[in-house]
């Protein structure tokens, strides 16, 4: 017994006891190179100073335009919403995300497959088969259940499907941007359409003043009161608002027909003249902490940049081998009638391997490839950020400067109207005539006119510092920081 011990302790270890160690060395020696580097994956994030001074408020609310209490405009977004070709595409765009994201996840996990199929076939004499299948017609059977596992110990599919779903809330991210974008382009066009309105009648205003006083002047001149030289001036005085109300006329024939093909329905409502809404909001004195993040850009930006980091992380997974299981069990017969006999039983385990040992080049070419893709998606997030700010401070110096001008325009047109009310009781006692009360009225008509103009710029640029702050998009906080745990710094590492 000892001898035998000894003899066995002598001999060289059997193909068996050196598969392990075998597998080990080709697992090794099988995983392809990965070259190059992968830095830290660093986002930069607005900071305060690089918005103009804000004070307090607290919006815009997700359905923003219910807060200037115009039931036309609500019919009109509603409809953009429902019918436009831009939320078709959008809302297009984010089932394919969604279909490539499950199909990804398919190929995730264990597969399982039933086969059945029957088949007649006549076997020739002459061939592989003697008789007496030879020659014969059969009717051959058979049915399989199969099995198979992908082990993925590296990763590979776990994060492709992390990039799909990136992908995926990247895409509804940019859904929900359409619907901001679209909702503020139509607001924009029906209040320059409402603007339009009250500027045609201001100047329908202004175009009676001069008439009056060209006419005023026409009596005068044919009394032998003056001279007539102030006829001429006073004629094309009078020649110019008509001239600036066909103008006016043809733009809000241009704005209608915009705001029409914005709404893109069969079913457009009749519009009618509206007063403007009072814009009483400021801006949130939190602007570059929170509202700039609720940008369904900048939200789809940061998940292509988390969707294209764990594309490199699944292609640097590819550099190591694949091992999966397959397995099947069934019945197989050349004759449907022995189908289900005992003996008509097969079944299977086949254990793989995959070595891309000669697959190095292509390997490399697709990491590359995709860490290329990340410089892009960070070059972008970058690009949205700077573009948020450039479009906040654009509508945040326009919405300051109209309520800036507000306050002196009020007291010119207070005062013009006293010197009106002061006229017409001087016309009373005699102490005026009519061209001193025209020409005042003229006087304020223009600062009547000065005045929608402001008002049109203030809610331009109220509708604007809207869509600069996302549209009312908001964004799942506890999502996207379940997605991004590092992001709420501006920073992903990779």
């Amino acid at each position: 017994m000892n001898d035998l011990s000894h003899n066995n302790r002598g001999k060289s270890p059997s193909l068996i006891q050196m598969t392990p160690l075998l597998l080990a060395i080709l697992i090794i020696g099988g995983c392809a190179t990965i070259t190059g580097h992968d830095p830290d994956t660093t986002l930069h994030t607005a900071q305060n100073h690089d918005f103009v001074a804000a004070d307090t408020g607290q919006w815009p609310a997700s359905s923003w335009w219910q807060d200037l209490h115009d039931p036309q405009l609500d019919t009109l977004i509603q409809q953009a919403l429902k019918d436009s070709p831009d939320i078709a595409v959008a809302e297009a765009r984010v089932r394919q995300a969604a279909a490539a994201a499950r199909g990804v996840s398919a190929e995730t996990g264990a597969k399982i497959d039933a086969n059945a199929s029957v088949s007649r076939t006549r076997y020739s004499a002459n061939s592989f088969y003697p008789p007496p299948i030879g020659g014969s017609t059969r009717d051959d059977g058979e049915l399989s259940l199969s099995f198979s596992y992908d082990f993925d110990f590296w990763g590979r599919n776990r994060k492709a499907l992390a990039a799909a779903l990136g992908r995926d809330a990247a895409s509804r991210a940019e859904a929900a941007g359409a619907a901001a974008s679209l909702s503020t382009a139509v607001a924009s066009s029906y209040y320059q359409w409402q603007v339009l309105n009250q500027r045609i009648l201001v100047q329908e205003r202004i175009a009676r003043s001069q008439a009056h006083l060209l006419e005023i002047e026409t009596k005068r001149m044919s009394a032998g009161l003056s001279s007539g030289s102030d006829v001429a001036p006073l004629r094309a005085n009078a020649a110019q608002p008509v001239q600036t109300i066909v103008q006016l006329k043809s733009e809000r024939d241009q704005v209608l027909a915009q705001l029409k093909s914005l709404v893109a329905s069969t079913d457009f409502p009749a519009l009618h003249p509206a007063p403007l809404p009072v814009i009483k909001d400021s801006l949130p004195s939190n602007l570059p902490l929170d509202l700039v993040a609720r940008r369904a850009d900048i939200t789809a930006a940061r998940d292509r940049v988390q969707a294209s980091v764990s594309d490199v992380d699944s292609a640097k997974a590819a550099f190591y081998p694949d091992i999966n299981l397959s397995a099947s069990v069934g019945l197989s017969s050349l004759a449907m009638g022995r189908l289900f006999d005992a003996d008509s039983k097969q079944a299977g385990v086949t254990p793989a391997i995959h070595l891309p040992i000669f697959d190095a080049g292509r390997l490399r070419a697709g990491l590359e490839s995709r860490r290329a893709d990340v410089d892009l998606a960070i070059a972008q997030y970058s690009q949205s950020i700077q573009n948020a700010i450039n479009d906040i401070n654009h509508a945040a110096l326009q919405t300051q400067g109209a309520e800036d001008e507000a306050e002196p325009l009020a007291r010119q047109i207070q005062a013009r109207q006293h010197d009106i009310d002061n006229t017409r009781q001087q016309l009373k006692a005699g102490l005026a005539d009519g061209r001193a009360l025209s020409s005042r009225e003229l006087q304020k008509a223009l600062l009547d006119d000065q005045e929608v103009a402001r008002q049109g710029r203030a809610l331009q640029a109220h509708i604007d510092l809207i869509k600069a702050l996302g549209g009312g998009y908001h964004n799942d906080a506890a999502t996207t920081a379940q997605r991004h745990p590092n992001m709420t710094t501006g920073i992903l590492t990779h």
